[in-house]
């Protein structure tokens, strides 16, 4: 398999006030509201995109609240996944070397677009700073499966400064995500392609982290009561947490109900998603 990792998953939300009060209520410590700036149109433009975020960083990965902050700037990218379903869509799976990744994938899979970069300020001390990245982008009829890229991170210092790291809830990494499709053994094919083998029923163990492909039988036989809104659909975020018995209290002083996981963590729905926490 490629050398990379589960580096970040992005919820779209509606409301991305409210998304902040759902997550906080969970236990999440996230970023002051920050925006994005990119490329806009085909004419090699860049500027706003008129999308914002929240991210609760960890020591191992991020998690992203994305939402629309100006409605009268660009934000095409972001409307499209809120009109299919609000919740998790964001799969980026994380590269030192964007350039040098997206010329190996280029060479084997088709549906690989060229590296491009965008900044957003981020919140830092009592101003902000300017943080950079690069994406290589997978074209969604290739990848159907979810909105999957990589990224490469420029500037990790601006964004996982050390304040930040220490969560309520005891999140210290973010572990993985859970992929329900209609076409499981189809699905397996196209991201055993994309990451160059792996796929143990239906598991992809990355460098740091996993992607999960089910189906929507078992999505219900793991989450009682769950029901895709759309397929495929990106239906859960696990995390690790450092004591499970302080997350439970926190919860529940928080009036969160909680259920349990077959294998002794807890999951809960949340702003459109399946949120599982495990040891």
């Amino acid at each position: 398999m490629i050398d990379v990792d589960l580096v970040h998953i992005g919820l779209a939300t509606p409301d991305l006030d409210r998304a902040r009060v759902a997550f906080e209520r969970l236990g999440f410590l996230l970023t002051p509201k920050s925006f994005h700036a990119g490329p806009i149109g085909d004419d090699g433009g860049y500027g706003p995109w008129g999308t914002g975020n929240h991210c609760a960083m960890f020591k191992r990965g991020y998690f992203e609240l994305i939402g629309i902050t100006d409605p009268a700037l660009y934000h095409d990218h972001l409307t499209e996944r809120l009109e299919r379903y609000a919740g998790l869509h964001l799969i980026a799976m994380g590269s030192d070397d964007g350039h040098g990744l997206a010329r190996t994938l280029d060479a084997r899979i088709d549906g690989i677009a060229a590296p491009y970069d965008f900044t957003r300020d981020v919140p830092f001390g009592d101003g902000a700073r300017e943080g950079s990245f690069r994406i290589v982008q997978l074209d969604g009829a290739a990848f159907p499966d979810g909105d999957m890229f990589f990224i490469q991170h420029l500037s990790r210092d601006v964004l996982w400064q050390p304040d930040l790291l220490t969560h309520p809830n005891g999140v210290t990494d973010l572990a993985g995500v859970t992929i329900c499709v209609a076409d499981v053994a189809a699905s397996q094919g196209r991201i055993a392609a994309l990451l160059d083998g792996g796929g143990d029923g239906g598991r992809f163990g990355l460098a740091a982290g996993s992607v999960e492909i089910i189906d929507q039988a078992a999505l219900g036989a793991r989450y009682p009561g769950i029901t895709p809104p759309a397929m495929p659909w990106v239906a859960a975020v696990e995390f690790t947490v450092a004591d499970m018995a302080a997350l439970t209290g926190l919860l529940a002083g928080n009036g969160v109900a909680t259920n349990q996981t077959a294998d002794g963590g807890l999951w809960v729905e949340s702003e459109g998603a399946v949120v599982v926490f495990r040891e």
